[in-house]
Order: C-alpha cells, then sequence, then structure tokens
C-alpha cells in the first residue's frame, strides 16, 4: 500500500479501492452506473455504463439531492 492509500485508509477508513469493492460486494445487479471521480490534480472525471444523457444526468441529479437530504440532517 503505497502512502496516499493509507492516508485515505486512517482519514477515510477505507481506500478508495476498497470503497469500490464494498460496493461492488453489496450491488450484485445494475442496469446503469454513473462514477465521478476527483484525480489528485484536481480534474474531474465521470464514467458511466450508459448512452442516454437524459439518463446520466437523472442519476447525478438523484444523487445531488440524495446528499443534500442527507446534509439537512
Amino acid at each position: 500500500m503505497d502512502f496516499q492509500q493509507a492516508k485515505r485508509r486512517k482519514e477515510r477508513g477505507q481506500t478508495n479501492e476498497e470503497f469500490l469493492n464494498m460496493v461492488f460486494e453489496n450491488i450484485k445487479d445494475f442496469d446503469e452506473i454513473t462514477i465521478t471521480v476527483r484525480q489528485p490534480d484536481g480534474e474531474i472525471e465521470t464514467w458511466y455504463s450508459q448512452d442516454s444523457d437524459l439518463s446520466i444526468l437523472g442519476m447525478l441529479e438523484v444523487a445531488k439531492g440524495q446528499k443534500l437530504r442527507e446534509m439537512e440532517v
């Protein structure tokens, strides 16, 4: 494990790889997936499995709404 991964594990309780493994272990079957990542240089990229732009935007909007509700509590 390199320094960055050790730092993430200490700060967040898990590395990014451990987080993704946990997601895929808990969600065995899904129709679509959208993942947004921020690289160490600050660049933000979004990866997705679906072809529909509207579906991608809808999933991101749902994620935004879920996070906003979590922040209200």
